[in-house]
């Protein structure tokens, strides 16, 4: 009777002269640096991870591939940045790990914010005075369900639309100091 073989046992066996290139051991190393990246990235955002570890963690990646982390690094964070979401973890590390000059991103943020504060503040009032005026109703305790006003909702994605041309120059402009 035939020996039974293990489904890795025939892969093997039919793999065995194949090698990879140079280019796809260097492709294979840039998908593993990426991982890595990603992983210590959520681990810092999660605070699993302090940054004097993440910068230990970068050095041994930086010793252990001959590639360049910083820049792999300095793209993933700057992709990763998003209007409306929690971005200063991301823009301390683009600042003190990649050094790069953040203060245009930290403006760009916080015009984003006043914008919808503004924006939701005003519409807080038109909501009020039209409750107070066609139905009478008026109070502090009064608190409009914004999260479902359709006009609001336009208009936010009016300002957060024209904020993210804005994000896509700013960062396109840091990719190319990372190049």
């Amino acid at each position: 009777m035939g020996e039974i073989k293990s489904t890795l046992d025939l892969v093997m066996e039919k793999t065995r002269h194949l090698t990879l290139s140079q280019e796809e051991k260097e492709e294979q190393k840039h998908i593993e640096v990426n991982k890595r990246l990603k992983g210590l990235l959520q681990k810092y955002q999660d605070n699993l991870l302090k940054k004097e570890h993440l910068e230990k963690e970068l050095d041994s990646l930086r010793k252990a591939y001959d590639l360049k982390v910083d820049k792999m690094l300095s793209r993933m964070l700057l992709d990763s940045l998003k209007l409306g979401h929690k971005n200063e973890s991301l823009l301390e590390l683009l600042n003190e790990i990649c050094g790069l000059d953040i203060s245009g991103l930290e403006t760009l943020f916080h015009d984003f914010q006043d914008a919808v504060g503004f924006e939701s503040e005003k519409r807080i009032k038109e909501v009020k005075a039209d409750l107070a005026e066609k139905r009478f109703i008026s109070g502090s305790a009064v608190v409009p369900n914004l999260e479902t006003d359709n006009e609001l909702i336009l208009t936010v994605k009016e300002i957060k639309d024209k904020f993210d041309q804005i994000l896509v120059r700013e960062k396109t402009a840091l990719y190319d100091r990372t190049s």
